[in-house]
């Protein structure tokens, strides 16, 4: 099971870390819950000597179960992703893309069910003067440093990075299941004081963990 990327973030929040990557970025598709693993790249200002080739070529790669991250995006002058890019990492496996910069072709992400989420919408697309940095190195978004092979989350609320050292999951797990007997408790009929208990409780106990 994977656990809301609320619960996620709230339990890296209680630990005195971060993750989460919305905000900056924000839904052009959501999903269902997903969990992939990061391919980073990073774009830098300039032509470069190849410009964008780079990411077509990691496009016809074996993406199988993977988020792929763009860092540095915004460098261009519009959009860097649209629907040419998405039918492309579908066909390689891919399971998401997180862009730190402008997406185009909205409705074919929908249409193909691709997760797709960004910082905004352009219209025009990337022009010249950007180019491919570097591929499978740590990204840096809003923050939070994104590696290679790191374990993302994203669903209807989210998008969240798992930390490498860190058993998040179970313990988020258990954040979600006070939450939602919150929730059964509040139909029931108990006040929020009398509810809001089995959250204080979880609250308490992830707060004492080192």
């Amino acid at each position: 099971m994977v656990p809301p990327t609320t619960a996620i973030a709230d339990v890296l929040q209680l630990r005195g870390q971060n993750g989460w990557l919305s905000p900056p970025l924000r839904p052009v598709y959501r999903s269902q819950a997903i969990l992939g693993a990061a391919r980073t790249i990073r774009l830098a200002k300039g032509p470069g000597p190849e410009g964008l080739k780079p990411l077509h070529r990691l496009l016809d790669e074996d993406l199988e179960g993977r988020i792929i991250v763009i860092a540095g995006a915004q460098v261009a002058a519009g959009a860097v992703w649209g629907e040419i890019l998405t039918r492309a990492a579908l066909a390689s496996g891919a399971f998401g893309v997180l862009v730190e910069g402008g997406v185009r072709d909205a409705d074919s992400f929908r249409d193909l069910e691709l997760p797709v989420w960004a910082l905004y919408e352009a219209t025009a697309g990337p022009g010249f003067d950007v180019h491919v940095a570097s591929i499978g190195e740590p990204v840096e978004i809003s923050g939070v440093t994104v590696t290679d092979g790191d374990s993302i989350v994203m669903d209807w609320n989210g998008v969240v990075v798992l930390p490498s050292d860190d058993d998040v999951l179970g313990d988020a797990c258990a954040y979600a299941d006070a939450e939602e007997n919150v929730v059964i408790a509040l139909r029931d009929g108990s006040t929020l004081a009398e509810a809001y208990r089995y959250k204080a409780d979880m609250v308490a106990k992830i707060r004492t963990i080192p």
